[in-house]
């Protein structure tokens, strides 16, 4: 009777598809004149469930250097099949799967691609299998319930790991948690057209497709995944190759006086606007999304005010000068819990700061909502032109 064991050591980074009989040609086997008890527990001993890196995918595919494209993070795991011909002898099948991240350069198909084996690797485990197995010969054939007791132990120690191992991920995303309350982190997209994933996997739901500069606040970090703040209390994930993070305290914050004003622009995109003010209707805006410094929750409206004030003056400084300008305003969001939205035409913003306004008639043009959340900083000043 012939009895099949199969074992797989899926890493969590990759997704495999079906081989088809053309990329199977690395599959190797070989028989070995023991049980197939004390071929698992030497398989195990050497780690042949679990991937690893490569150094480097040169000398393990068919693939010849010449023709590679610039491949990253070079991967393998084993597909172990083990076949019981009888009590004491195991056919091993084994066949690796060899995967690299590929960034194509123009940012459409970047993604883990799938490579065909050369053979090396399975005929590597296979030789170290057998190296494994004849320099413990006389224990594994004459102590079988000693083999069973080391196989248990094997399994025990790897069920223990993989428990501290989860013990330790959560003190670091505890960590990661309290460090973010102090200090938070944000991500800055590094290109355009980034996909953010609705859960930390590229199968699952794309939420948004972020452009350049996108910026976003650090809710967790999980392997090589960032799980980032979006609109209405949702988050998403994103690739941490894709995107810059620095923590609050060392970045570059555009705003004049943060001590004064006491916000920072944890995010920035530029998309038409989307309201019905009609200084901006059927234009494009830069949106800012601004949140309090520290562990404000709340600004007053002159704070609110001011820093609307600087950003104002530096949105105009930046774009109003650019060959390519494709900006007509800019729209702050304020995150704090009183919140508003303050929006400016760039002409406007121009006008004043070129001195042909005043400043009390620049802000009448604005789009302050609600008002009390910023009129009351200089409410006769704001309302009084002359002023």
């Amino acid at each position: 009777m012939k009895a099949r064991w199969k074992a797989a050591a899926i890493a969590a980074v990759l997704l495999w598809p079906l081989l088809s009989p053309a990329q199977s040609t690395g599959a190797r086997e070989r028989e070995y004149p023991f049980s197939v008890t004390a071929v698992d527990a030497g398989l195990k001993q050497l780690g042949a469930y679990t991937g690893a890196r490569l150094p480097s995918l040169d000398g393990f595919i068919t693939t010849e250097r010449d023709h590679l494209p610039p491949y990253q993070r070079p991967y393998y795991e084993f597909k172990i099949d083990l076949d019981t011909k009888s009590p004491t002898s195991t056919v091993v099948h084994v066949r690796a799967h060899i995967s690299a991240w590929y960034e194509d350069p123009t940012g459409q198909h970047s993604g883990y691609q799938d490579l065909q084996s050369n053979g090396h690797l399975e005929t590597d485990l296979l030789d170290r299998l057998n190296d494994y197995l004849q320099n413990n010969r006389g224990r594994l054939l004459a102590d079988p319930t000693a083999l069973q007791k080391q196989l248990a132990d094997v399994q025990q120690q790897e069920q223990e790991a993989e428990q501290r191992i989860a013990g330790l991920e959560n003190r670091l995303r505890g960590a990661e948690s309290a460090k973010s309350q102090v200090d938070p982190e944000f991500a800055s997209v590094s290109r355009g057209h980034v996909s953010v994933f609705k859960e930390p996997d590229e199968r699952s739901p794309v939420l948004l497709r972020a452009e350049a500069e996108d910026e976003f606040q650090v809710l967790e970090h999980r392997g090589s995944w960032i799980r980032v703040s979006l609109q209405d209390s949702h988050s998403g994930w994103i690739r941490d190759s894709e995107a810059r993070v620095v923590s609050a305290s060392s970045a570059i914050h555009d705003q004049a006086d943060p001590g004064l004003a006491g916000f920072i622009i944890v995010r920035r995109s530029v998309v038409p606007f989307s309201g019905d003010w009609g200084r901006l209707k059927g234009k494009t805006a830069a949106y800012l999304w601004a949140r309090p410094i520290g562990s404000a929750l709340n600004a007053s409206p002159a704070g609110r005010l001011q820093f609307a004030e600087a950003a104002f003056r530096d949105r105009y400084e930046e774009f109003a000068h650019s060959p390519t300008r494709n900006v007509d305003g800019v729209v702050i969001i304020f995150l704090d819990e009183g919140g508003g939205v303050a929006a400016a035409n760039l002409e406007d913003v121009g006008l004043w700061v070129e001195g042909a306004i005043s400043r009390a008639e620049f802000f009448k043009r604005c789009s302050l909502d609600p008002p009390p959340q910023f009129l009351e900083a200089h409410p006769r000043e704001l309302r009084d032109p002359s002023k």
